[in-house]
């Protein structure tokens, strides 16, 4: 006997279903569900092995469809094809033939993703670092800005969980969220309305802000997120800004850092971002021997960040302590250049835009080049 759940929210069809599962020998009604939160405890409590939903159920996401498929139950769809293909339901049978289903019978494969463009050339990379405010979201602004060229868009994501900064950084209103607005089309099945978050602020390169506020980390569920950077990675490359926090603090996809995980697991290439201070490089080491624990091998590359003469260490000593407690060399030593930073921030520009011939700017170009590809475009020096 196979137990079936309801959700239809009232939906015509579902008179026609209930008869259905009431005439098959096999099949019997466990539950009629009236909302997406009931339609969950069935499936986690193993009350059904097969739940029939509305595409259009209020709160019905692919992160619901994925978490009911990851209790063992089978997922169909009765009403509005295009909407259950939209959230990835490949079972679609007619409301008075349920009874005709195979549910012992895999579900068919749904049709991948569109492919980025190019043959797959296009790159995700996010940009990690230990707690203690080492240079996460500046070394992204910089990164992703000197990877943009006028022939190769790049978007830039603020996925930190802690709440966004790069809408300041970078002089953009954050009325609205602009992952939270690519993750509700995402997850309600309008891939396609992903770029309409996306704000343009230089040439090529295009940011998707962040939270506004960290108490809206649920928000940024870890299904959806793919969604959104499978469509930007058609026609971008993808540099993703990320909070420290790599631990699950409780089920996997209600941790508030499930989706800081899933991002470090899932890119093309992890830059590693420390403080060239006793207290950043302490967290440092601390940091890269838990990010072993989700991502073995080492990251594409490891900066260390605000380097000072006011340290009383030169690089080559800042390396080879490096070098000694992780088994990594640094790959760039970022100079912490007060004057190129401020004017960015109070500007609301990035670094490369504000000071090309910088130092610091000259130095993120050679990370650009190595981890996005070779498509980094060197920036000439402004007139002296």
């Amino acid at each position: 006997m196979t137990d079936v759940a309801i959700a239809a929210a009232g939906a015509a069809w579902e008179p026609a279903a209930i008869a259905a599962i009431e005439r098959a020998p096999h099949l019997r009604l466990a539950r009629r569900c009236v909302d997406v939160a009931e339609l969950l405890a069935v499936a986690r409590t193993g009350v059904a092995a097969v739940a029939v939903v509305d595409p259009s159920l209020s709160g019905l996401d692919l992160d619901v469809v994925r978490e009911l498929i990851a209790c063992g139950v089978a997922v169909a769809a009765c009403g509005d094809p295009a909407g259950a293909v939209a959230l990835g339901i490949v079972r679609r049978p007619a409301p008075d033939r349920l009874g005709d289903v195979d549910w012992g019978e895999p579900a068919p494969v749904p049709p991948p993703p569109p492919a980025p463009v190019e043959g797959g050339r296009t790159r995700t990379v996010v940009v990690w670092g230990p707690t203690g405010a080492p240079g996460r979201s500046t070394l992204a602004v910089g990164l992703a800005s000197a990877a943009a060229t006028t022939d190769r868009r790049v978007a830039l994501v603020d996925a930190d969980v802690a709440g966004g900064s790069l809408a300041q950084q970078l002089g953009v209103l954050d009325d609205l969220s602009g992952v939270l607005g690519a993750c509700r089309a995402a997850g309600n099945g309008r891939a396609h309305e992903v770029v309409d978050h996306l704000v343009e602020v230089e040439p090529g390169l295009d940011l998707m802000t962040g939270l506004p506020r960290a108490d809206l980390w649920p928000h940024l569920r870890v299904g959806a997120f793919g969604t959104v950077v499978d469509r930007l990675r058609i026609d971008h490359d993808v540099v993703v800004d990320v909070g420290s926090g790599l631990d699950l603090d409780g089920a996997v996809g209600r941790s508030r850092h499930a989706l800081t995980r899933h991002l470090v697991e899932t890119a093309d290439a992890v830059v590693v971002v420390g403080r060239a201070d006793p207290v950043g490089l302490t967290r440092l080491v601390h940091g890269l021997l838990e990010l072993r624990e989700v991502v073995p091998g080492p990251p594409a590359a490891l900066v260390l960040n605000h380097v000072r003469p006011g340290l009383g260490w030169k690089e080559g000593e800042i390396a080879e302590t490096v070098r000694r407690l992780t088994g990594l060399v640094p790959d760039v030593f970022l100079p912490l250049d007060h004057a190129v930073l401020d004017t960015a921030a109070m500007l609301g520009r990035s670094p490369r835009a504000s000071a090309p011939s910088s130092t610091f700017v000259r130095r993120l170009e050679v990370l650009a080049t190595s981890v996005m590809g070779g498509r980094a475009v060197i920036a000439s020096p402004a007139p002296e």
